[in-house]
């Protein structure tokens, strides 16, 4: 079937066949000798069988009307014998190009279903993704809300509750102090170490809250955002908590690094990496510019300076390398950090 197809559609190619201009010059002849081979086919009473497998495999968009010319042979070979023959054909040539067109029309609704298809499928996705990253950032905006929310509770009981607690110690510290009445010394110390352990209660609330109200991870992408020197990216791949006093110095150094590239680098990236190993926290602040003056690695600047003394507070170790950019490597042991942790409680 493919080779009889094929065959008829080479035939029906040299029906459409349209002389080059290297033979305009015997356009006649060219043409003469068409007619002639065309002819003879024509005859051919086994031809006109092959006929409407030769229409259906023409397809409707190399169909061209001057091909018909060439069947105007076959009305001057109707004869008697040759009508019931030509008639069948007819018919059925007819019936072939209305079905090479219905299977035409139906490929072409096929195709474009199929477009369809993957257009609504590629929308889909696009739509997911997009909506699966308006549940992330409304879950940060979320985390952000409420870690804002307990650093405004934290800060009203420091300021409120705090001083009206340390007030009435040393207002009961002044009247122990000038009481001379020996059955009131027992009740006000009692008073005073309610009123202590309640201090104490506080603070250790307020610290709780407070530990809490500044997200490491949520803070470095937000200061990236607001970044806009050049493009900023972030790897974080912390599991563990860390204190709030290591991610205060965290922040100060992060700030600081971002001030010196915006001063003295013309990079066009800059990168923050915070990873977890077993036994210390590794951070590493690059970016790809140049500086008008290399820095020496024991360089004194106030910015570096700050640096190596908030490093050297968490027992880590700071080194700075200047290849391809600007590299500064941190690294913060984990005990160190636990018992500062534990001294600062």
């Amino acid at each position: 079937m493919t080779s009889s197809c094929t065959d008829c559609w080479h035939f029906w190619q040299l029906l459409s066949w349209h002389p080059s201009p290297i033979c305009s010059c015997g356009t006649a002849i060219c043409y003469m000798s068409m007619c002639c081979l065309v002819y003879w086919l024509l005859c051919s009473r086994a031809f006109l069988c092959y006929l409407p497998l030769l229409l259906y495999c023409v397809s409707r968009q190399h169909f061209s009307i001057k091909g018909l010319l060439f069947f105007l042979p076959l009305l001057f070979q109707l004869r008697m014998e040759t009508l019931f023959l030509c008639s069948i054909t007819a018919v059925f040539s007819l019936f072939a190009v209305l079905l090479r067109q219905q299977w035409e029309d139906n490929e072409e609704i096929k195709l474009s279903f199929i477009r369809q298809r993957d257009t609504t499928k590629e929308l889909a996705d696009m739509l997911s993704n997009k909506n699966r990253n308006l549940l992330i950032q409304q879950e940060q905006e979320i985390r952000i809300a409420i870690l804002d929310e307990r650093n405004r509770i934290a800060r009203e009981i420091h300021d409120h509750v705090g001083h009206l607690l340390s007030s009435s110690l040393l207002q009961i510290g002044a009247i122990q102090a000038i009481q001379k009445d020996e059955m009131l010394k027992e009740p006000l110390q009692n008073l005073r170490d309610t009123l202590s352990q309640g201090m104490d209660n506080v603070r250790n609330s307020v610290h709780d809250l407070h530990d809490d109200a500044v997200d490491l991870h949520l803070t470095l992408e937000r200061l990236l955002k607001e970044y806009t020197f050049c493009k900023a990216t972030l790897e974080y791949d912390v599991l563990h908590p860390l204190s709030q006093q290591t991610i205060y110095h965290i922040l100060a150094i992060v700030k600081e690094s971002m001030n010196n590239t915006m001063k003295h680098s013309n990079a066009t990236l800059y990168t923050i990496t915070l990873r977890e190993q077993p036994a210390f926290y590794q951070l590493i602040l690059a970016d790809n510019g140049t500086r008008q003056s290399s820095i020496p690695l024991s360089a004194k600047g106030i910015g570096l300076n700050n640096m190596r003394e908030r490093v050297e507070d968490m027992h880590g170790y700071l080194n700075i390398t200047q290849t391809q950019g600007f590299q500064i490597y941190i690294t913060l042991p984990k005990e160190d950090i636990k018992h500062e942790n534990i001294d600062r409680r």
